[in-house]
């Protein structure tokens, strides 16, 4: 049997960032050109592993792009199977999502087995409910699970969906299955430092021999592990923090004809095409007032320009971080001044500047950029605990005292980063949704 699929997650349609319909248009963009690949390259399966949309309210825009980039995928004879990410789903257990909506107006298979008491239930997928664990394509011979977003409970549901794949083994056998991926909406812990409470790799191991491909969401950012686990990353930059990060989405050709023991899939991590996003940052140590403040910083904005000569009249987005001890009065420059300096010397979509200074060396010493500095790793340990300490003497809190903490370590994170501050305020509040329910 052989057999295309792309995979793409974190497209996060209608993300209107910065404020800018720029940015929400570029979202789109990127998702289009993730279709088109698709089409082009006559897949399968268009697969989804979660957060097609930024948030559960989607205005009308953001959904006629989705059906849009669906119903070319169905014109051209391409099924689209997703699942839900923490992004796309509905504010309330009985409401409906509007992936749901999509799967309703038969523009996509979303994927989301019943449960009995927090175990998944392996049904096909069943069009007259739209609920089900798996679809089988080619003829049966290749079959897709998928589990949705489950939180903190996403390591057990793990472990309890290998249990129920041993138990079908032999019915798999006899009903043809050659190829078996499992798309699910989460991250592996350690990927990024800021992101916690992800199962560990070792926690994964029990779904090896039991699926052939498994197809991750949630991270944007790219990674891959022993040919087996693929995390495309986000097709935009949804945050200041990943502009250094590889994102894209995976084709993947499958073929289950080769002798045993050899891959029965090749792998290819594509980059769309999307608007650039160019972060630096500028050191203010010994300047003795804005003047020369002005001039360094122009002299910095020509080399960056230089050195960024491929955007030929692109429009980036920029954003600058100030660091260092200013010595003068922080009130005494003005930003404005150093955004029309960056337009100077680029043509910018939009220019932010995040004063990251401070007025005096009394403070504790800089750790090593990659941030595997021992004092790093004993402040962030001493930050949690004094965050989960704080946490607990609230008995509504008390249950999940330790997601609330390592939450709060990230919006701080999101705040130094000078992430938008609607993006932490939703952070926020689908958090909470879960951590009470």
């Amino acid at each position: 049997m052989r057999a295309t699929f792309v995979h793409t997650a974190d497209n996060h349609l209608g993300y209107e960032q910065y404020g800018l319909k720029e940015r929400f248009n570029d979202f789109a963009r990127a998702f289009f050109s993730v279709v088109d690949a698709a089409i082009e390259r006559r897949a399968n399966a268009f697969i989804i592993a979660g957060d097609l949309f930024n948030k559960r309210a989607i205005d009308a825009l953001t959904l006629i792009q989705a059906q849009t980039g669906f119903q070319k995928l169905k014109d051209a004879g391409i099924p689209a199977i997703a699942i839900e990410g923490n992004h796309d789903r509905s504010y309330y257990r009985d409401g409906v999502s509007w992936l749901q909506f999509l799967c309703w107006q038969k523009l996509l298979i979303l994927l989301n087995p019943l449960m009995e008491d927090g175990v998944p239930q392996l049904t096909p997928w069943n069009p007259e409910i739209q609920r089900g664990a798996y679809v089988d394509l080619n003829e049966g011979k290749f079959r897709i699970y998928g589990l949705p977003w489950y939180g903190a409970n996403t390591a057990r549901v793990m472990a309890a969906f290998a249990d129920v794949l041993i138990a079908h083994e032999r019915q798999e056998r006899e009903a043809g299955v050659e190829y078996r991926l499992l798309m699910m909406h989460t991250g592996v812990e350690g990927i990024v430092p800021q992101m916690h409470g992800l199962p560990t790799y070792e926690e994964f191991q029990p779904l090896r021999g039991l699926v052939d491909y498994v197809a991750l969401g949630h991270v944007h950012k790219n990674y891959s592990r022993d040919h087996w686990l693929y995390n495309p990353g986000s097709t935009e930059t949804w945050g200041a923090e990943e502009s250094a990060w590889e994102r894209g989405y995976y084709v993947a050709s499958v073929d289950t004809d080769v002798p045993e023991g050899e891959p029965r899939h090749s792998v290819e991590h594509l980059v769309n095409p999307r608007r650039p996003f160019l972060r630096f940052q500028f050191r203010v140590d010994g300047l003795p007032d804005p003047t020369a403040l002005y001039d360094r910083f122009a002299r910095h904005c020509a080399g960056w320009a230089a050195e960024h000569r491929e955007l030929d009249g692109t429009e980036p987005v920029i954003d600058i971080a100030l660091q260092g001890i200013l010595g003068f009065d922080s009130t005494a420059y003005e930003r404005a001044r150093l955004e029309d300096i960056v337009r100077e010397h680029f043509r910018p979509l939009t220019v932010r500047i995040h004063d990251g200074t401070r007025a005096t060396d009394y403070e504790l010493d800089e750790m090593d950029e990659d941030g595997s500095a021992t004092d790093r790793a004993m402040l962030q340990q001493l930050e949690l605990h004094v965050f989960q300490e704080l946490i607990a003497r609230d008995a509504r809190y008390l249950p999940a005292a330790p997601q609330w903490a390592k939450l709060l370590a990230e919006v701080k994170q999101m705040a130094l980063s000078g992430e938008d501050p609607a993006s932490i305020v939703r952070r926020l509040r689908e958090s909470r949704a879960e951590f009470l329910s």
